[in-house]
């Protein structure tokens, strides 16, 4: 599946939970990848995280703990010695998977490039644009800045869903244009619940963005955002498979995660009997690739269904989706709308459809004015 994506990241407290498995990772897939250093610590207060594993070996790494108190990150303390905490952060994405061999000599396997396509800066959630983490995520930005030497440095905007308004987000952009290139974190944003007008600011705001012409990555999204990369308007999308088309730093993830079955012909990942059951209403949302054939998805249980067959059809769907052009996606969007209004579907399966007719609409929209 090397050839159906382009890249990895790698969460910090993944690297340090599974050190081994992640440089293996990077060594043999033979793929860019890049570190998100603080995506687990973006709240300042840390009371979720302190008693993971992970937790004190970051905390060292960074030189965070004479900066925590209660559990919580003091801001006051923190800015006393910025440039020492931007420096550790920086040299941890640098050489954190290079200091490590990951067991690899073991297997008689050769280390590839071990050195990140791009550093981050840290960083912490953004509430207001005239807030203290607003100008402490800014002054990070210039301390990450002033230490980059040679590599990439993205920033990163991590933000409320109200910061999308035009007046805040083109300071937010104006702020932070100084950097490389840009990575996006639109917090809990939805985009197959989105209404038209959270959409419409979406797309505006990636396009201001995209006007600097500096790399965008954003660091959550779905079918909409790799869309939205056919219109020029970010370079990369960044999910799990199956999941983290979006993420709520507020929600603490607890258990695992249900199966599910991505319907390619809807953009949306929906629950195996709920997508059973869809698919014998209209057959033509069945998908024919490789693993669905072998899975057999209408006439096998759930349980019976592997996990790692419904994994490999989300990503060989992903790509498919970013070969598409954008007439091929309203093309496609129109069929399927004409279908599911045909058989009068819409309002017994709104909970997976009601999206459709709401992309079709935004995208239409742009293409016809720009």
């Amino acid at each position: 599946m090397r050839s159906y994506y382009d890249g990895i990241v790698l969460e910090a407290h993944i690297v340090e939970q599974y050190t081994n498995f992640a440089v293996s990772v990077v060594s043999t897939i033979n793929k860019p990848f890049f570190i998100d250093p603080t995506v687990k610590l973006v709240l300042l207060n840390l009371n979720t995280v302190v008693k993971k594993e992970w937790f004190l070996r970051l905390v060292e790494a960074y030189n965070l703990s004479e900066y925590l108190q209660n559990e919580t990150v003091m801001i006051d303390e923190l800015r006393k010695s910025l440039d020492e905490f931007v420096k550790s952060v920086i040299e941890y994405q640098r050489s954190r998977i290079a200091q490590s061999s990951g067991g690899l000599e073991l297997f008689g396997i050769s280390r590839t490039s071990s050195q990140p396509e791009i550093i981050l800066q840290p960083y912490f959630v953004i509430d207001d644009i005239d807030s203290e983490i607003y100008e402490l995520n800014l002054e990070i930005l210039d301390k990450a800045l002033a230490v980059k030497g040679n590599d990439k440095l993205y920033a990163v905007m991590a933000v409320d869903k109200h910061l999308l308004s035009p007046h805040k987000c083109s300071k937010l952009i104006s702020d932070f244009a100084k950097a490389d290139g840009f990575c996006v974190w639109v917090v809990d944003f939805r985009e197959n619940d989105e209404d038209e007008r959270s959409l419409k600011r979406y797309i505006e705001f990636f396009k201001e963005l995209s006007e600097i012409k500096k790399p965008i990555v954003n660091m959550y999204g779905g079918a909409f955002s790799i869309f939205l990369g056919k219109l020029g308007l970010l370079n990369r999308v960044v999910q799990g498979l199956g999941y983290g088309e979006h993420r709520n730093p507020y929600v603490t993830a607890t258990g695992s995660y249900p199966k599910r079955y991505y319907i390619p012909k809807i953009y949306r990942m929906v629950p195996i009997s709920d997508a059973q059951e869809l698919i014998r209403e209209v057959p033509e949302l069945e998908c024919k690739c490789k693993f669905c054939k072998e899975m057999n998805i209408l006439n096998t249980s759930e349980s019976n269904i592997k996990t790692d067959y419904l994994k490999m059809h989300y990503i060989m769907s992903r790509w498919n989706e970013k070969q598409m052009t954008i007439d091929d996606v309203l093309r496609n969007l129109n069929e399927i709308i004409e279908v599911l209004d045909e058989r009068d579907l819409f309002d017994i399966y709104w909970e997976f459809l009601h999206h459709l007719k709401i992309w079709y609409n935004v995208l239409q929209d742009f293409v016809s004015f720009h």
